[in-house]
């Protein structure tokens, strides 16, 4: 592995360019080493390295990757797990666990998710687990319980246990934490307006602008809509 994983390595780098390298590190205010690859060639990438090395070398090349500690090799980790043929399994979601225990940003930590969600929808057990996390002191790990349910605020699926969890947040000073709970209700609002416009009103109190703000995009044509519907 050591050997395959350092050829992989010299290509990846060899995707980005040092311009959007500084770009990207700039961006993301990271404190890593950036090689400025494009999110597309990354996906690409990932695809060709499960055709070259299997299925079965998708876990453990995620973990080799995301143990450089370098930006692009990271999202390149994540790529991997969120491929589709990558089935969701136990020995994946304590990957992405392990994982998160190193998340110091948004960008890594919103990769993780499809990867994430595929586990929770196969085994919503582990809501269970995603509940204590929202106890947790270290605030992307309370993050993580809301942009990892998202699934749950559309059409199909019951909101209110995570609703409780974004009401227990609404205290939360964390700005991070506070547009999780916008951009869970935005989407919840896409097809349920009414019920995100009585939890603002509810907790309009302790929600900070951020949250209202992205909870209430394009809100008020939803409500429109639904009227109209019900007239």
């Amino acid at each position: 592995m050591n050997s395959s994983l350092s050829e992989i390595l010299k290509h990846l780098k060899k995707l980005g360019t040092k311009q959007r390298a500084i770009w990207d590190q700039n961006y993301h205010k990271s404190k890593r080493e950036h090689w400025g690859v494009p999110t597309p060639s990354c996906t690409q990438y990932a695809h060709s390295l499960l055709g070259v090395f299997g299925i079965e070398s998708a876990l453990p090349l995620a973990k080799a990757l995301w143990e450089t500690d370098l930006f692009d090799p990271m999202i390149c980790a994540t790529k991997l797990l969120s491929l589709p043929k990558v089935k969701p399994s136990q020995a994946l979601w304590k990957l992405i666990v392990d994982f998160l225990k190193q998340v110091d940003g948004w960008a890594l930590e919103d990769q993780l998710a499809p990867a994430a969600r595929k586990c929770i929808l196969a085994d919503e057990s582990l809501l269970d687990e995603l509940e204590k996390w929202t106890y947790h002191e270290n605030f992307w790990m309370r993050r993580a319980a809301l942009i990892y349910t998202l699934p749950y605020a559309k059409p199909g699926y019951d909101p209110e246990r995570m609703l409780s969890w974004a009401a227990r947040y609404a205290t939360d000073s964390e700005w991070f934490i506070q547009k999780a709970i916008g951009w869970w209700l935005r989407v919840l609002g896409e097809h349920n307006p009414a019920r995100v416009m009585q939890f603002l009103e509810v907790h309009s109190d302790t929600l900070k602008p951020v949250a209202k703000k992205e909870a209430s995009r394009k809100l008020a044509s939803k409500v429109k809509d639904a009227q109209k519907s019900e007239s």
